[in-house]
């Protein structure tokens, strides 16, 4: 299944997809990056995609932290007309009634607020006191713009699964943006939303071999807790990424450890030959004319056919190739032309 998003943020692709991934899993996610890279922003327009467009009051919880904000921000405050009128004493908690869940700035948030967070965050349950009140949310985003150096160990970063690096437009890609209407230009993006027994095709042919690789480089790093969702995250991101069991691999390495450590993973898990496809594919998005444009293809195509010819490029990674070449190729303003887009296709699938 796929969602549309209509925004006029520009170059977010990567970020609706790890919200897509979000949803799927159902775990908390954590977007760090400077103030202004629109962080936010972002998350209201895939709410608003999941809703239809339009929003409702009580569908997006919305929290914007500081030192001084107090636990009853998450746990509620009592409902005083009922008090008043009814004399049953009820605590209203929006955070338990939303789809969405956004805290900002949580690295600014108190030990207790973080503390009432936990519950919400892990079992999707709300505890107020001897009240357990159950949590509806499927998307929790988190959002600072560091993890201070003195927290970095603390437990409480464990709970995020997904960590996530926005990154500031360049320049060359903000004045993209100027010319396209800027905040006037409504831009769509498309994600992909796994389905249950595509996930579960998935995890029954994951190489266990593969997942050992994963546990040797992320073990010294991450908990038991998120160790354990690795299979999960895997099997989701071939779908939500559309891309091979190996690339879902180290994606799954640079969301969890970071690029260092999928790096290593990449030089483990795929020949030189094939790593050396994927760089080229990926060079793809940063074209600046057809000129361009076309040599890198040729490499491209060039780089495929001997690798079909020597028996190193299967079925899977072929898909994931044309797939990964098409998503770079709609980074590219002078392609827009459907003749362009098709001649592309064609040469992509010759091998």
């Amino acid at each position: 299944m796929q969602r549309t998003i209509k925004t006029n943020l520009s170059k977010k692709k990567d970020l609706f997809n790890v919200l897509a991934l979000a949803e799927a899993i159902s775990l908390p996610v954590l977007l760090i990056g400077d103030p202004g890279v629109a962080k936010t922003a972002a998350v209201m327009d895939y709410a608003k995609s999941a809703k239809g467009g339009t929003l409702n009051n009580d569908d997006v919880f919305l929290l914007e932290t500081d030192e001084g904000t107090r636990s009853n921000a998450v746990k509620g405050n009592i409902d005083l007309e009922a008090l008043t009128t009814t004399n049953k004493y009820k605590i209203v908690s929006p955070i338990a009634d939303a789809e969405f869940v956004i805290i900002n700035e949580i690295d600014k948030a108190s030990a207790s607020l973080r503390n009432s967070l936990l519950g919400v965050m892990n079992e999707k349950v709300l505890f107020n006191g001897a009240e357990k009140k159950q949590c509806k949310w499927n998307t929790f985003v988190a959002t600072c713009n560091k993890i201070p150096e003195d927290e970095k160990d603390s437990p409480f970063w464990d709970r995020f699964a997904i960590t996530f690096r926005v990154d500031r437009l360049r320049e060359a890609d903000m004045l993209e943006y100027f010319q396209n209407g800027g905040r006037d230009n409504v831009q769509e993006y498309k994600v992909n939303l796994p389905e249950g027994n595509v996930i579960s095709e998935n995890l029954a042919k994951l190489d266990i071999k593969k997942i050992k690789m994963v546990m040797d480089i992320c073990y010294g790093s991450l908990s038991d807790r998120t160790l354990t969702y690795v299979p999960k995250l895997v099997s989701n991101i071939m779908a939500v990424y559309n891309t091979s069991q190996d690339r879902a691999f180290v994606k799954a390495v640079e969301l969890l450890v970071g690029k260092v450590e999928a790096d290593i993973l990449s030089k483990s898990i795929m020949s030189k030959e094939l790593r050396a496809l994927y760089d080229q594919v990926d060079m793809i998005g940063g074209c600046i004319n057809d000129d361009q444009y076309r040599d890198v293809m040729l490499k491209v195509n060039s780089m495929g056919d001997k690798l079909v010819k020597s028996g190193k490029l299967n079925d899977e990674d072929q898909k994931d190739i044309i797939a990964r070449a098409v998503e770079q190729q709609d980074k590219l303003p002078f392609l827009s032309e459907e003749v362009e887009e098709t001649e592309i296709m064609d040469e992509l699938s010759q091998y």
